[in-house]
């Protein structure tokens, strides 16, 4: 099933996590794609690229081709990122040890721990190549890259350096297979990508800050790993319902974690968000244990998909565990103060009743909207139980979903099988919603 991520298609899921650091698997495992600074959980993306035939079936033969939109050498990239996935790793350690050498300045733009920016940008590289030949894919997404960047601090005359390391870390990997052709691919490659970055940067900073600053105005741990923060941006903070956004504290600056809205845009402009610690996550832990009223944090511009567009037709499925359940409030509240027409089924995981936190919530918000069902999901084996498939197994059999528009939130296995699920019942791949949270 292809996915709609940030406007664009990908094959695998990334869960939302409550945000990538914020949420650890509540039914077993820990999310795919979490990213902890410095640690080694960030995602394992690789390139992978399709084996060519010695001969091709005629009536294959007569099937018309994708259109190459781009202008680009898709296939020199695709295959060349292909010979050296298994070194990816390898390539984007040699690629920062390259652009410091190069440019010294750009090692001020990141923390203490590279693993976890390593990891975003060997994910940013497959999932640009996998769309270099579709302009109405790639373009969005290097835009996207382009607005995002502005709060790391990036200047234009970062994206050369950026270039030349790597290619030449490329290059490096794949020794003496690099070619004449990969090189014009990847040197044509980055000039697209770093033009459309730049452009983006530079009309976005026309309109918006490269960053907001918001003071914490509550903090209450309401689990031991749990805590619920509202903010005030110091000035207007544009959203919608079931985006997310990028956040730093200046107890651990310029680390930057991805967390959404557990709130509907209210007229006194303060935001929710629900945090979990996430092993020894730096920038979790300090926002569960260390943040207090008072504090100043940055956010990044708003990113993702808004669940609640009124422009949809469709009822509305959300499935969901643990803090990945905040985009979801955030869109029962929107869809609740303008009394929305659409029925809302949501699925809602914990390892056990306690871990619900949200339940008296949603269950406040159906006494209101009576177009809401929700149906809590623990396992009769208590927390001990790690099956990855009760949420698919009750999803799949509580209903037919195939005209529902689909957001799911949560952990890896359970978003998997629910996606497994999803697919063998024929919902269709362009109503449901994953985001990916950059990827960068």
């Amino acid at each position: 099933m292809q996915l709609r991520r940030n406007g664009a298609s990908a094959s695998s899921p990334v869960v939302d996590d409550g945000v990538n650091e914020q949420l650890s698997d509540e039914v077993g495992q820990e999310p795919a794609g979490r990213v902890d600074d410095g640690e080694p959980e960030a995602d394992g993306a690789s390139g992978a690229h399709a084996g060519v035939g010695t001969e091709v079936e005629p009536e294959r033969a007569l099937e018309p081709q994708p259109r190459n939109t781009t202008g680009l050498d898709g296939d020199a990239l695709r295959e060349s990122l292909g010979l050296v996935e298994e070194h990816l790793d390898a390539i984007g350690t040699d690629f920062y040890s390259q652009l410091f050498v190069m440019a010294p300045e750009t090692r001020e733009l990141f923390g203490a721990g590279m693993e976890v920016q390593r990891s975003r940008l060997l994910g940013a590289i497959v999932r640009i190549v996998g769309s270099a030949d579709d302009r109405d894919v790639l373009e969005p997404y290097l835009e996207g890259l382009g607005r995002d960047h502005r709060k790391f601090g990036v200047i234009d005359q970062h994206y050369a350096p950026v270039g030349t390391a790597l290619i030449l870390a490329i290059r490096r990997a794949l020794g003496k297979r690099w070619t004449p052709r990969y090189e014009k691919a990847w040197v044509d490659g980055y000039d697209h990508i770093a033009s459309v970055m730049v452009g983006a940067a530079r009309r976005d900073a026309v309109i918006s800050p490269p960053w907001w600053d918001a003071e914490v105005v509550y903090h209450r741990r309401i689990l031991d790993d749990v805590a619920i923060l509202q903010v005030r941006p110091h000035t207007d903070y544009p959203y919608r319902p079931g985006q997310y956004t990028y956040l730093t504290t200046p107890r651990r600056p310029k680390i930057w974690r991805a967390y959404s809205m557990a709130s509907a845009p209210r007229d006194d402009g303060l935001l929710e968000f629900h945090v979990r610690t996430v092993g020894a996550g730096w920038v979790s832990s300090a926002l569960v244990w260390r943040t207090e009223p008072g504090d100043v944090l940055h956010l990044g511009a708003p990113q993702g998909h808004d669940v609640a567009s009124p422009r949809s037709e469709h009822d509305l499925l959300c499935i969901t565990g643990g803090t990945g359940i905040a985009p979801v409030l955030a869109t029962l509240q929107e869809l609740e103060q303008r009394q929305d027409g659409r029925r809302v089924h949501v699925f809602y995981a914990g390892r056990d009743r306690d871990h619900l936190y949200a339940l008296p919530h949603l269950e406040s918000i159906g006494v209101r909207y009576r177009r809401l069902t929700v149906v809590p999901v623990v396992s009769p084996d208590g927390p001990t139980d790690r099956s990855p498939d009760l949420m698919g197994n009750i999803v799949s059999a509580y209903g037919d979903w195939r005209k529902h528009r689909v957001y799911v939130a949560g952990p890896t296995s359970m978003v998997a099988t629910s996606l497994e699920r999803l697919r063998d019942q024929g919902v269709p791949d362009e109503q449901v919603v994953v985001d990916d949270y950059g990827l960068w």
